[in-house]
């Protein structure tokens, strides 16, 4: 079997893609589906699927015009030493989004500005974070360069166009030729202009159905796997894009006819435009829902407080052997849901928080307190 890596990825098709949000929702999730027929990609649920975007091609062009180039002009890519045109290097090797100090110091020696040289000066480090932090290639290019820079030594100065990584959401037991993808567009606003997060931009809008090759590789996550035996019971918290992994679950425990209890924690913005695969979650018998929707009322209702209205249950599928999985926002979610289990524990179990806490750890280590967050 052939070995696809972030070095060698595959190139799969778009196959289908469909927005998971309504129209009155706050933001975009779509459901994408990836054409891997003829490519023996090897993956489990919980595994996730890297994928090498491209830039969107607009951006590209502005910064092509403020760079005062050519999208023909020819570069060396310093990483690999191939020459390629500018435009090659700027859609699909180089980070569009940050700039590091060496930006400033190159517009610095072909630049009389009094403001980078201050931003320069060692005792503004403070100043400099705050600098590069709030800004990119094209603000800097813009509104500092009015000398046209060299080409070669301004585009050494980008950083790499790293793979984004996506929860897979499918079996591959029940679908052989596709992968799903759940993918939550990001989007900002960079000095009064629109941006959007690279691959998801890529995924949910630039990428031809059909038609536009998309770089793929499997990242493995053997951390985060069901049991191996499919009777033993699961409990999955998975607001927002976190649900992925789950929809892989339940999909694979099905493919296996497994009888197991299956409870589901969801947790959006609001039920009528944010219940994401609604209508499959209700078609499986064996899989208990609950769900919560922190914008549907007037105080903010999430997946923890779910949990704790069922306390004593959730103890007793614990302490009867379930396996507890959790995928999302490491932040504040992950740690949010573990306070909550620790409560729950110390609480339902009538141990000390410090017991609870241990509780926690050994359950990590028994490999039935599973954390797939990002």
């Amino acid at each position: 079997m052939e070995k696809f890596d972030r070095n060698h990825p595959a190139l799969a098709l778009l196959q289908e893609r469909y927005p998971l949000t309504k129209e009155n929702s706050t933001k975009e999730t779509w459901h994408v589906t990836l054409n891997i027929e003829g490519i023996n990609l090897d993956f489990e649920p919980g595994d996730s699927l890297g994928i090498c975007p491209q830039n969107d091609p607009i951006l590209v062009e502005h910064l092509i015009e403020a760079m005062q180039a050519k999208a023909s002009d020819r570069i060396i890519h310093k990483r690999t030493g191939k020459e390629i045109s500018l435009k090659e290097f700027l859609m699909n090797h180089a980070n569009l989004s940050r700039i590091t100090s060496s930006f400033l110091q190159l517009i610095h020696e072909h630049e009389n500005c009094s403001e980078i040289q201050t931003l320069l000066n060692p005792d503004c480090r403070g100043k400099m974070r705050e600098f590069l932090a709030q800004h990119d290639p094209l603000f800097l290019l813009r509104d500092y360069s009015k000398n046209k820079l060299p080409l070669q030594d301004l585009c050494n100065q980008f950083g790499p166009l790293l793979p984004r990584f996506y929860s897979v959401a499918s079996s591959l037991n029940c679908q052989k030729n596709a992968v799903d993808l759940t993918v939550a567009l990001y989007t900002w606003t960079q000095d009064g202009e629109k941006r959007y997060g690279v691959a998801s931009h890529f995924l949910c809008h630039l990428a031809e159905i059909g038609k536009t090759s998309i770089p793929i590789f499997v990242q493995k996550a053997h951390h985060f796997r069901l049991p191996k035996e499919h009777h033993i019971n699961i409990v999955m918290i998975g607001p927002g894009t976190g649900i992925a992994p789950f929809r892989a679950f339940m999909q694979e425990r099905m493919h296996h006819g497994s009888t197991a209890k299956h409870w589901l924690f969801f947790g959006e913005r609001n039920r009528h435009s944010d219940f994401f695969y609604e209508e499959e979650w209700h078609e499986w018998e064996n899989l208990r829902l609950h769900t919560a929707f922190s914008r549907d009322q007037s105080d903010k209702i999430y997946v923890q407080h779910k949990m704790l209205e069922h306390a004593k249950e959730l103890y007793e599928w614990l302490q009867e052997g379930a396996h507890f999985y959790v995928c999302g926002d490491a932040k504040i979610m992950a740690k949010d849901v573990d306070k909550t289990l620790q409560q729950i524990l110390s609480e339902q179990g009538k141990m000390t928080p410090e017991k609870a806490r241990e509780k926690l750890k050994e359950l990590k280590k028994e490999g039935r307190y599973l954390l797939d967050v990002y």
